[in-house]
């Protein structure tokens, strides 16, 4: 009777895990979904929203000492890195060369070359309730929080 009952609470906590998991993924594709909705609107206004990429070179772990976790703080890293790690390789003096004001060129002149790329940004997010069983046998929380982001390329009103 004891293993019959110990293997009915395994069983129940396996199908609520696996039944908090298939809606976490529903409310996860929903929110990506409405993510590349923002980001597209975005990408079809007349002037740009752009905003810039973050860029980061690590964090600072929070209390629960996980890092990258949603109670650490992020460290910056220089835009700079861009150019030093993906522009260079382009040889951009021999291409101005051959063709004077190409793309790659004026991306290497310029102090901000992330500003150049034309990204517009779309940023959701939801709570996600958990069942009672996972609430209080696996995670101790009521709800979850997921975040969603898309980047598109802002087509400057050309549709």
């Amino acid at each position: 009777m004891v293993e019959l009952v110990v293997a009915l609470v395994g069983i129940l906590v396996l199908v609520a895990g696996i039944l908090q998991i298939s809606s976490m993924g529903v409310s996860q594709s929903r929110l990506m979904t409405e993510a590349r909705r923002e980001a597209g609107r975005k990408a079809m206004l007349d002037k740009s929203s752009f905003a810039g990429p973050q860029f980061i070179a690590g964090c600072t772990v929070g209390e629960d000492g996980i890092a990258f976790s949603h109670d650490d703080s992020s460290v910056s890293a220089d835009g700079g890195v861009l150019n030093m790690g993906i522009v260079r390789y382009a040889h951009p003096d021999e291409l101005d060369d051959i063709r004077p004001d190409n793309a790659v060129s004026v991306v290497a002149d310029s102090d901000f070359p992330q500003n150049m790329m034309g990204l517009v940004d779309g940023e959701k997010k939801v709570r996600v309730t958990l069942l009672p069983i996972i609430r209080e046998l696996v995670y101790r929380s009521d709800s979850v929080e997921l975040c969603g982001k898309a980047w598109m390329t802002w087509t400057k009103g050309l549709y």
